[in-house]
């Protein structure tokens, strides 16, 4: 999987996976970069998030083209 470290650099979708529950969501790039900044990285994106399905908030898997 190739590496990118900010949201403003995808090409592609950023799909997002809980490790947890399972539930999957899908940004453009353009929703990923509202949704948390064309600075933030993917790092700091994962910390940020909580699985709306079952509130987990450490066990994410993203996955993007770079």
């Amino acid at each position: 999987m190739p590496q990118i470290d900010r949201i403003g650099r995808l090409k592609g979708p950023l799909r997002v996976t809980c490790g947890s529950c399972g539930r999957t969501h899908v940004w453009t790039p353009a929703q990923a970069v509202r949704a948390f900044g064309g600075e933030c990285t993917t790092v700091e994106a994962r910390r940020r998030l909580a699985c709306t399905g079952c509130g987990e908030r450490r066990s994410w898997k993203l996955n993007f083209s770079a």
